[in-house]
């Protein structure tokens, strides 16, 4: 998994947000916290997180070669950073990241003012990795339950 989300690294062209991703996802002790943690959104087991960066990360690059004007730079870092940044607790995270103030609405939602059409994205893709993996449970696993396991 971490191959994936070093792959999605790679597409950021911007340097600022390189700069910035790179010293989350190349901290080893970030990535031994994170290969811990379960996604809450429903693979609720241990690497789950993890995954879901990865499947997120592939959506947003497939979606850019046929919406090339979104700023794909911004999104794939709000990515990456939406998911390790869990390692943290939401203020520590905050004072990491709160110089990069087009970061900030995609990690922490109380700071959105206004819709940008990366948000539209980013919650998009979100949304849709969501609904095929609960779709694949449903119909690989034969999970009846529409709730998420909690």
């Amino acid at each position: 998994m971490w191959r994936q989300l070093e792959l999605g690294y790679r597409e950021i062209r911007k340097e600022r947000y390189k700069e910035l991703v790179s010293r989350f996802l190349f901290d080893e002790e970030i990535r031994k916290k994170v290969e811990k943690l379960k996604d809450k959104n429903g693979r609720n087991y241990e690497g789950g997180l993890l995954e879901k960066t990865a499947s997120v990360l592939s959506l947003a690059l497939c979606i850019y070669d046929n919406y090339p004007e979104i700023d794909i730079d911004l999104i794939l870092s709000a990515i990456i950073l939406n998911y390790l940044c869990r390692a943290f607790k939401k203020s520590e995270c905050y004072q990491l990241v709160k110089e990069y103030d087009e970061l900030v609405p995609f990690l922490f939602t109380k700071k959105r003012k206004k819709p940008t059409v990366e948000l539209t994205v980013f919650d998009g893709i979100n949304k849709l990795d969501n609904k095929i993996y609960s779709g694949l449970r449903r119909l690989c696993w034969g999970d009846k339950t529409k709730k998420k396991e909690r």
